[in-house]
């Protein structure tokens, strides 16, 4: 038996014995490592940010499924547990606290009904869909947020997306990594620096963005792109200093690592990159495509969310998950 008839045969033995079994997927998510960025701060004081859940209806799920083919010819979808994530909002805004302390902002994160002194967070979507066409293509995992900072009385809207796939070969352990710890943890940390761009405003030194892009290079310069973390903290330095390097970024061989480049162009919410974006967008296919739109989204400016809206009219809008969630997310039907 050749290599790939072996890969085939056992892939679709992992997803017949889950289906025959009855079985559902359960995960324990590791918690997320919190970054190495440090802002430079100015007059800042502790604060208490009151997280409320508003969730409603269908955006109160954390977890949903769309399996696709197998989950209509076995009548059933499969169910999705985290086993560590019991209370998705507390999980969340535990480690948004510890993100936001690590970072230098020593914001205390409550999860509370109603609005008290200090910063109010408004959660109005938090959650990861899921989608599986057929037992042969990857499983991809649509992570969203969408949630109201309110300071002062004045109200700004925060987005976050990510999107990955994995076809698992060997067992159904293999999505757990890439389609639920690594996006959640990023999301998370997204969120921490959209705060911060929006209340506080606070940003990394130039020289700490130049360490960071002199570390990346060096990786590089060996074909080790295995370290997508740090092109992440580069957007979440909110020194636009770092978009010339995301912008190498974007443009290597490597889909995921350039994917997180894209994103971070659109986190230090680079407007002036709309142009590239676009480019990025026609050119990319899967991860890097739908993450250009992310950052687009996340530019956010009328001229970004008509090319959204006018992405309705593609074909791929309705036939490709990872870009239809990102363009509702971020420019909802009129």
């Amino acid at each position: 038996m050749n290599k790939f008839n072996f890969v085939t045969k056992n892939v679709g033995l992992c997803i017949f014995l889950i289906f025959l079994t009855g079985c559902g997927l359960n995960y324990t998510i590791k918690d997320p490592a919190i970054s190495s960025i440090i802002y430079e701060k100015q007059n800042s004081i502790p604060s208490t940010l009151t997280i409320i859940d508003k969730r409603t209806d269908l955006d109160a799920v954390f977890i949903v499924g769309q399996l696709g083919a197998f989950a209509t010819t076995m009548s059933k979808d499969v169910p999705i547990k985290l086993d560590n994530i019991q209370d998705p909002i507390g999980y969340f805004a535990k480690h948004l606290e510890s993100e936001l302390n690590s970072r230098g902002l020593p914001v205390k994160c409550e999860v509370g009904k109603t609005a008290t002194e200090g910063l109010t967070l408004l959660i109005k979507r938090y959650q990861i869909a899921n989608r599986r066409a057929t037992g042969f293509s990857p499983w991809e995992s649509f992570h969203i947020f969408f949630g109201t900072i309110i300071r002062d009385g004045k109200e700004k809207n925060i987005k976050a997306y990510f999107y990955n796939g994995k076809v698992p070969v060997w067992s159904m352990d293999e999505i757990e990594e890439p389609c639920f710890t690594t996006p959640i943890s990023i999301i998370i940390k997204d969120v921490a620096s959209k705060i911060n761009q929006g209340t506080f405003d606070f940003r990394v030194s130039d020289e700490r963005v130049n360490r960071l892009t002199d570390e990346i290079d060096s990786e590089i310069s060996k074909n080790n792109y295995s370290n997508f973390w740090k092109v992440l903290e580069l957007g979440y330095t909110n020194n636009p200093k770092a978009v010339e390097s995301l912008k190498r970024y974007a443009q290597t061989d490597d889909n995921f690592f350039k994917s997180c480049a894209l994103s971070s162009i659109g986190t230090l919410g680079a407007a002036d990159q709309l142009e590239f974006l676009k480019e990025r967008y026609r050119e990319g296919r899967y991860n890097d495509k739908y993450m250009a739109i992310k950052a687009i989204g996340d530019i956010g400016t009328p001229e970004a969310l008509q090319f959204l809206q006018d992405l309705r009219k593609e074909k791929d809008y309705e036939k490709e998950g990872g870009l239809k969630y990102c363009v509702d997310l971020y420019s909802p039907a009129n």
